[in-house]
C-alpha cells in the first residue's frame, strides 16, 4: 500500500511539472532527505517536491529581489525501528524567496498537510494525520538549471491532538529548474 501512495504522489508531481513547462512557468522539481535532529534521531524523511512560482515579485533595489512560490510535496517518513512501518505525507506550502543576486536565494514557507498511515513511531508520537509545517533555508544555484538546498524543516500539529511531538529536521535537497 505504501508503494502505491509513493507512485501516486510521484505521478501527480510529474504531471504538475509537465503543466508548468507547457504554461511557460519557471518551476522547480526536487528530491531531498531530512533527518530528525531533536530527541529521536532514528526518523528520516525522503521528499519529492514541486515549487511553482506565483505571480507576485518585487525588486528591492539594484540586486535584491523578492518572489513567491507554492510548494507541493510528498514524502515518506520512516523510523529505524523494525516494529513500525513507514508513513506518507502530502503538503502544500506558500513560500517567500529573497535573492541578493543570481547565485543563491533564501526562502521561508508555512504550510498545511496530511499524513497517510502511521503517525506513531517507537519513540515519537506525531498525534494525528493533520499537521502544519515550516521550512526555511538557502538554495545555491549550480548553473542554469540545478540547485543544492539546505533547509530546516519543522512539522507539528500545533496541539490539536493529545500528542504534539514535532519533527525537526536538517534537510538537504537537489533541485532542477525548467
Amino acid at each position: 500500500m505504501n508503494n502505491a501512495k509513493i507512485i501516486i504522489i510521484g505521478c501527480l508531481l510529474w504531471f504538475m511539472a509537465g503543466a508548468a513547462v507547457v504554461s511557460g512557468a519557471q518551476g522547480v522539481l526536487g528530491v531531498g532527505y531530512g533527518h530528525e535532529l531533536r530527541g529521536n534521531d532514528d526518523i528520516g524523511q525522503l521528499e519529492l517536491f514541486y515549487r511553482m512560482p506565483l505571480s507576485y515579485q518585487k525588486d528591492l533595489g539594484p540586486s535584491w529581489k523578492l518572489a513567491t512560490a507554492l510548494e507541493f510535496a510528498g514524502a515518506v517518513i520512516d523510523d529505524a525501528d523494525p516494529e513500525t512501518s513507514a508513513t506518507g505525507r502530502m503538503a502544500f506550502m506558500p513560500q517567500v524567496m529573497l535573492s541578493p543576486g543570481g547565485a543563491f536565494h533564501f526562502h521561508f514557507g508555512l504550510g498545511l498537510g496530511v499524513m497517510m498511515g502511521e503517525t506513531e513511531f517507537a519513540e515519537h508520537n506525531l498525534g494525528g494525520p493533520l499537521f502544519f509545517s515550516a521550512k526555511t533555508g538557502v538554495v545555491v544555484l549550480i548553473g542554469k538549471h540545478f540547485g543544492f538546498e539546505y533547509n530546516y524543516y519543522h512539522q507539528s500539529n500545533a496541539g490539536i491532538y493529545d500528542y504534539n511531538a514535532s519533527l525537526n529536521m536538517h534537510h538537504v535537497a537537489i533541485s532542477y529548474r525548467f
